[in-house]
């Protein structure tokens, strides 16, 4: 009889549990999800219907007005000068990830303990942003991509995640290929990024929201206004007042909501193609140290 009492107890317990977990994971939720629908519906909204700061939860009208003008003014080219960046940086950084990770997998290498050391030291040590920019300026790379690219383009922590599960990959897939007489290269190319897709898709992703949040470095080292991220413009934009203008039409907060969708974009495409890789690879990549 106790025992019944106790499964029933439990089976109530665990309920509870659910419903009340279901109800805090909701409002968490909603905390995240209802100003991201504001930025939507609002970018889509009439002029007149966004005047007097209101908070849009529904459209009362649609409109693709700010898109257009979005197209026809210069955020529609730092948009896509963000996209270059972002892409070619993205590729850069894997093209240096990759092989880097590849190497410090291997259990034969001279000094892995060293390498490794140096390693995670950048991780814990920051030199600061004045010798950053005097290193910038010595290679002449201020008012240019590079400056953007070049000094951000190993981080630590995906090659970390990139070396972790390359060491999980079996010793004899590698070794059959050696065997065979395959050399480094053929074996990274043929073998490890085949098997490492999970974790080199969680990576890329990492790296183009790195190079596509780009902020502080495009206001340390491009001068040159044509030069100019589409993140730098939408901070300026963003703290605007109403009376800004671009053109002959006032700026309201529907044309503001509209940049930060297309700040958004790329990341929200971007995802859902890779969010099946996403977990395992970071799960893959951060067990084995």
């Amino acid at each position: 009889m106790k025992k019944i009492n106790n499964k029933i107890k439990n089976s109530i317990g665990r309920k509870l549990f659910i419903v009340i977990n279901g109800i805090v994971l909701f409002c968490i939720c909603m905390f995240f999800v209802i100003p991201l629908w504001n930025v939507l519906v609002t970018s889509v909204a009439k002029d007149e219907d966004v005047l007097g700061k209101v908070y849009l939860l529904y459209p009362k009208t649609f409109s693709l007005r700010q898109y257009i003008r979005i197209m026809q003014s210069g955020y529609f080219k730092s948009f896509l000068r963000s996209i270059i960046i972002a892409t070619v940086g993205t590729v850069f950084s894997m093209i240096i990830t990759l092989p880097a990770g590849y190497t410090l997998a291997q259990k034969n290498l001279v000094g892995k303990r060293l390498f490794m050391n140096l390693i995670i030291i950048t991780m814990i040590f920051d030199v600061g942003l004045v010798p950053f920019y005097v290193v910038i300026r010595m290679y002449g790379m201020i008012n240019t991509y590079m400056a953007l690219v070049i000094p951000v383009a190993l981080s630590t922590f995906n090659l970390i995640l990139i070396k972790n599960f390359i060491s999980s990959i079996p010793d004899s897939l590698i070794e059959s290929a050696r065997i065979d007489g395959a050399n480094e290269l053929t074996i990274l190319w043929k073998i490890i990024i085949p098997v490492s897709i999970p974790i080199i898709a969680a990576v890329t992703l990492f790296y183009f929201i790195q190079y596509w949040n780009r902020y502080i470095e495009v206001v340390m080292f491009i001068h040159d206004n044509t030069k100019t991220t589409l993140q730098v413009l939408l901070r300026t934009l963003v703290f605007e007042s109403e009376s800004m203008s671009t053109g002959a039409e006032s700026v309201y907060d529907n044309f503001k909501m509209a940049v930060m969708v297309m700040g958004m974009l790329p990341v929200l495409v971007l995802y859902p193609f890779i969010q099946r890789y996403f977990i395992s690879g970071i799960m893959l990549g951060s067990i084995k140290g």
